[in-house]
């Protein structure tokens, strides 16, 4: 990324960020960076020209949590809450899936310096989340013991205490279903190519129970979380 393209980026990100300091209410609960990865230098530069204006909203850092320590080391003290996903746990589906094998060590270590930064979620007495770490998991047919396992380890080396998203609304389209080209032929993704069942995400679920997790995201009618 050339210097011109860098100011560009961070300069969209302070625009976006800095009305926010001149009309805050009680309607607006956080800044949302979603998927913010590649421009990592550039948020905080954003955030840091922001909180001398008056910032002073939670920041949500909404990641899949393919993050190097370096980028979140950035984050360090600018990010309020980190909204997690953890997608998979094995090298070998995620290299099928997320065409990246190192996700799931990549992942472990990104959850536990989120954790660190800033701890287990916490809420105002009108229970509104203010900082720490949300996990999310989607539950995938056929990958459900990667969500159990998922699941212990959250509780087993990130904290009990641990809120998490064990999501249900997977639903295949696009190139799941989409037949290979040549000579092999067969479907691309054919073990995904379904939705995910009430018994496999009531298994994982149990997993997390059984775990030690008890802090789970209740569906509420903002359709946010609480």
């Amino acid at each position: 990324m050339d210097d011109t393209t860098s100011n560009i980026i961070q300069t969209t990100y302070s625009v976006s960020i800095v009305p926010f300091t001149h009309k805050l209410s009680g309607n607006v609960h956080n800044i949302n960076a979603v998927t913010p990865e590649h421009v990592v230098p550039q948020v905080a530069l954003a955030i840091l020209a922001a909180i001398p204006m008056g910032l002073r909203i939670p920041i949500v850092y909404n990641t899949s949590s393919y993050d190097s320590p370096e980028a979140l080391s950035l984050m360090d003290g600018l990010v309020d809450i980190y909204l997690a996903d953890f997608k998979l746990s094995s090298p070998t589906s995620s290299k099928r899936l997320l065409k990246a094998e190192d996700y799931p060590k990549t992942a472990r270590e990104s959850i536990k310096i989120m954790h660190r930064q800033v701890g287990d979620l916490k809420f105002n007495f009108d229970g509104i989340a203010q900082t720490g770490l949300l996990v999310r998991h989607l539950v995938m047919p056929t990958y459900v013991e990667e969500g159990k396992e998922i699941m212990r380890y959250l509780a087993e080396h990130v904290s009990k205490d641990t809120y998490v998203h064990v999501m249900e609304q997977y639903r295949p389209a696009a190139h799941v279903g989409k037949m290979n080209r040549g000579k092999s032929g067969g479907m691309r993704y054919s073990e995904i190519n379904r939705p995910v069942t009430d018994p496999e995400v009531d298994a994982v679920k149990l997993a997390a129970r059984e775990a030690g997790l008890w802090r789970f995201v209740e569906e509420s009618p903002h359709e946010g979380f609480r």
